[in-house]
C-alpha cells in the first residue's frame, strides 16, 4: 500500500473517532511530529505503531487492507504468522520482492 494511501486513511479513521492528532501520538507513544509524517504519507508507521494505532483506533488490520482470510487457508495464515514475527528490514525485503513480482507479473 502507498504511504499516502495508508496515510490518509489512517488520518479518515482518526477523525471519525473524533481523536486529534496530538492525542492519537500521545497514546501511541510518538511525538505529534512522527504522526503528522505518517498521516502526511511522508513515512509508513512500524509495525508495532501499527498494530498500537489500530488497537487505540479500534480498527480490523484485516479489513484496513482488505484482507479476506478464508479459514482452512493455511498458506495464508502461515505467511501472516512469519510476517507478524518479521523486523522491519526484512519486512521492507518482503515488500521489495511483492513489489518486483507485481511489476512482472502483469
Amino acid at each position: 500500500m502507498d504511504k499516502k494511501i495508508l496515510g490518509k486513511q489512517l488520518k479518515q479513521i482518526r477523525l471519525s473517532r473524533g481523536i486529534s492528532q496530538e492525542k492519537l501520538s500521545e497514546l501511541v507513544f510518538l511525538s505529534p511530529r512522527q504522526m503528522s509524517i505518517i498521516e502526511t504519507g511522508n513515512s509508513y508507521p512500524s509495525l508495532d505503531t501499527f498494530i498500537r494505532i489500530a488497537e487505540v483506533l479500534e480498527f480490523d488490520i484485516n479489513e484496513f487492507f482488505n484482507i479476506n482470510i478464508k479459514e482452512k487457508d493455511d498458506l495464508r495464515m502461515c505467511i501472516i504468522e512469519l510476517i507478524k514475527a518479521t523486523d522491519r528490514k526484512h519486512l521492507n525485503l518482503i515488500k521489495d520482492i511483492i513489489d518486483a513480482v507485481e511489476k512482472n507479473w502483469h
